[in-house]
């Protein structure tokens, strides 16, 4: 079985959901604190100053943009029917789960850890349109598992080393305390979620064999 499709198996499980959600609530209530105000002290945004530009690599904004182009790239000038669709894929599992996560920003309100460190502000506040109130999910992690998601189901052989490098970058999120815990964690958990819905729809359109690697391909 493909990587991404015994992931998704798992986490959809009943129990496995339970579990998963059960331990981002307890995150909230018991980590997330204590683990920003820990990372807050290292201070590794000026220690450790590589892990600034691996996060970068989890921003939407460019990914969004340089799929389309690469999109137009292999229709207009290499005429590449399958690399073409295979990057439209990739520009869904990019476009799709930031869609949503950004709704879910605004909608729950949640402060980032910068405003608990300067104002001891922590939690949930609602309906918010300033972005420091932007934290639950996070759109980096977002963006990077939905990416690697959508690479592990075109390149089932390498699935495992696309997801534990999109795993590095969300947590990148944490250790640089842009995030919290349980933000990375809910981004990952919903972006497969996401992902396996697209999947799920191009699987039932017949496009399946048209996206994948044949020499890769898994069920």
């Amino acid at each position: 079985m493909a990587p991404f499709n015994r992931l998704l198996m798992i986490m959809m499980k009943p129990w496995m959901a339970v579990f998963y959600l059960g331990f981002v609530s307890l995150a909230f209530l018991y980590l997330d604190k204590p683990i920003a105000l820990y990372f807050h002290e290292v201070d590794l945004r000026s220690n450790l100053a590589i892990l600034n530009w691996i996060t970068k690599v989890g921003l939407g904004g460019f990914y969004l943009v340089s799929l389309v182009l690469l999109a137009l790239y292999f229709r207009f000038v290499a005429r590449n029917y399958k690399w073409e669709v295979r990057v439209w894929f990739l520009w869904l599992c990019v476009a799709f789960p930031s869609l949503i996560c950004l709704g879910l920003k605004i909608a729950l309100g949640r402060a980032r850890p910068s405003l608990l460190f300067e104002e001891q502000l922590y939690g949930f506040y609602g309906l918010q349109t300033q972005s420091t109130f932007w934290s639950f999910p996070s759109g980096h992690s977002t963006t990077i598992m939905g990416l690697v998601f959508g690479l592990s189901i075109l390149f089932p052989r390498y699935g495992y080393a696309w997801i534990a490098a999109g795993l590095f970058v969300a947590i990148s999120r944490i250790l640089l305390t842009h995030h919290y815990l349980s933000d990375v964690l809910i981004a990952a958990y919903l972006a497969l979620l996401e992902v396996g819905l697209l999947w799920c729809w191009v699987r039932q359109k017949n496009w399946a064999a048209s996206l994948q690697d044949n020499a890769n391909t898994a069920n």
